[in-house]
């Protein structure tokens, strides 16, 4: 009889926002996110793909009557298996390594990003979860 069950993994949903500066073309921004989506493919760790799912695109805030988008133009949910495994695509400062083509794809996004009157990038937003259930209807 077993008293205790094992701990369930959890995925690790990491979230991204992107937000450019006002002269960046849709081409650019285009460019970016196919790259981007592209890491599902090309990022490896330890010689194997690692990435759960990738998903994202272009946001519909000019339909939303929300308000509370901020400005941010793209977004993108990457699931990984395991915290290591996002703490590698990361980089610091979970890791000391990090995701050699996820860097790649940052240092070519990185200069498109929004930034404020000091240089501070602020076009970009991210934020991890771990799903701890589905809602249910009663």
């Amino acid at each position: 009889m077993t008293l205790f069950a094992a701990p369930a993994l959890a995925d690790v949903h990491h979230f991204v926002a992107l937000r450019y500066e006002r002269n960046v073309d849709a081409s650019i921004k285009a460019e970016i996110a196919e790259r981007f989506k592209a890491l599902k493919n090309t990022s490896m760790r330890n010689g194997k793909p690692y990435i759960m799912s990738i998903t994202g695109g272009d946001g519909i805030s000019k339909d939303s009557k929300e308000g509370f988008d901020q400005g941010f133009e793209q977004g993108f949910l990457v699931i990984f298996a395991s915290r290591e495994d996002r703490d590698y695509f990361v980089g610091k400062p979970y890791s000391e390594v990090m995701d050699p083509s996820h860097q790649a794809v940052a240092q070519f996004a990185e200069p498109h990003f929004e930034r404020d009157a000091n240089g501070k990038v602020t076009g970009i937003f991210v934020y991890d979860y771990i799903v701890d259930g589905e809602a249910t209807s009663k």
